[in-house]
């Protein structure tokens, strides 16, 4: 995802910040306790600060300054400009990746699938979902199911709901 410009990033950041598809993705996936969780795409942050209470170590990146500066100072979590393809975090350090409402504006979704494998533990959830788009939207679909198998993820699943969807998927080489 190319980083936006700060006018793009606070009409973003007032109007979807707190997108109810983003809740409704959360709301259906188990996320331990103690998972370390990454957020790609974070936007304002407001997934990582609706798990705050309940999981040990929360990280967001995003390759919108604007966008980190608001979760920066929402709090909640760590937050650092990065975008999806380059992510700055150490091999096999997440249990749990989200990329709700971001994985199609990411600019390469192949290398970011492939970030996502390699930060990943053996086995870590990578969960992508958010708001449901029509064909007019998104004419390849929100099923990233080729994708993902392509990349080496297995257990895949997907659900749609009243203007959501989450596809769930293990990196697969436990």
């Amino acid at each position: 995802m190319a980083a936006w410009d700060d006018k793009t990033a606070q009409g973003y950041a007032d109007k979807w910040g707190d997108d109810p598809s983003i809740f409704a993705v959360l709301e259906r996936v188990r996320i331990a306790p103690d998972a370390r969780v990454l957020d790609v795409g974070c936007g304002t942050g407001s997934a990582l600060r609706h798990l705050a209470g309940d999981t040990r170590q929360l990280t967001g990146v995003d390759p919108t300054p604007r966008l980190v500066e608001i979760a920066r100072a929402a709090g909640g979590a760590t937050y650092f400009e990065a975008p999806a393809e380059a992510l700055p975090v150490a091999d096999g350090s997440v249990d749990v990746l989200l990329a709700l409402n971001s994985i199609h504006h990411w600019e390469d979704q192949s290398a970011g699938l492939r970030e996502a494998r390699r930060v990943l533990t053996p086995g870590g959830l990578i969960v992508l979902g958010g708001e449901a788009f029509g064909s007019d939207m998104l004419p390849g679909g929100q099923d990233y199911t080729p994708a993902l198998e392509a990349h080496g993820f297995t257990e895949i699943t997907r659900e749609e709901g009243e203007g959501f969807f989450v596809q769930t998927a293990r990196r697969g080489d436990v």
